[in-house]
């Protein structure tokens, strides 16, 4: 499978910032990031939590009673706080694992992911 495909509609994703789809037996989530539409898949490495349904937040930095926000946006698993970089799918808390990204784009008020 690798074609574009209709995941949702454009106001549902700028609405509540994640769209959810099932694509050839993965789970696929199309989130904003930092204005831009980028595609994850909705399986956390670590767990297999359901990543998409994390939150998308400012990587912090720093010493313990010192952080501070980092610039990188991070998607943080809800179910034990792992961070992945969603452009990447690079794990930010460790290098061996990765979360696979797709690209992602709207077009005529829908989401299209090419998967």
């Amino acid at each position: 499978m690798s074609d574009w495909h209709d995941v949702g509609a454009l106001e549902e994703l700028e609405r509540t910032g994640l769209v959810l789809a099932r694509l050839g037996g993965r789970e696929v989530g199309v989130l904003l990031v930092d204005g831009a539409l980028r595609g994850v898949r909705n399986r956390c490495p670590h767990h297999g939590g359901p990543l998409c349904l994390g939150t998308l937040e400012r990587r912090q930095t720093g010493a313990p009673g010192c952080d501070a926000l980092g610039g990188a946006t991070v998607l943080r698993c809800p179910w034990h706080g792992w961070e992945f970089d969603p452009v990447s799918g690079a794990c930010l808390d460790d290098p061996s694992l990765r979360v696979a990204v797709y690209p992602a784009k709207a077009a005529d008020g829908r989401v299209l992911v090419h998967a």
